[in-house]
């Protein structure tokens, strides 16, 4: 499983999405869905969705952190975790920005394909 928690939905957002949804259309088992904290809105999302027709779910948390058990970073715009079978933390990223993380989407995508070994 790979959970994308996220301060912003912009553009940088939904190309690191796309990288993470090439491993799970190869892996329908994989389970991705992005997490929307810090002021990010349903009309964020959808405005994202209708430009990028991503196929990952959307979702806006309650807490405006995030949920509390992920004590996520207030400074990280964007955390990703990625789970291994049984909930086990395989790697966990957090970045300044979309940009940085979408810098690094293919590294993502790769811990997410070793995850599923």
């Amino acid at each position: 499983m790979v959970i994308i928690f996220t301060q912003k939905a912009d553009d940088n957002l939904a190309s690191l999405v796309k990288a993470v949804d090439a491993v799970q259309k190869n892996n329908e088992k994989l389970g991705t869905f992005v997490v929307g904290v810090s002021g990010v809105e349903e009309a964020d999302f959808e405005k994202l969705q209708a430009t990028h027709k991503l196929t990952t779910p959307l979702t806006v948390a309650k807490d405006k952190d995030g949920p509390p058990k992920y004590t996520l970073n207030k400074d990280a715009a964007v955390t990703v975790v990625v789970y291994k079978k049984g909930g086990v933390v395989h790697k966990n990223f957090a970045f300044k920005d979309t940009k940085s993380a979408v810098e690094k989407a293919q590294e993502i995508a790769q811990a997410t394909e070793e995850a599923l070994k």
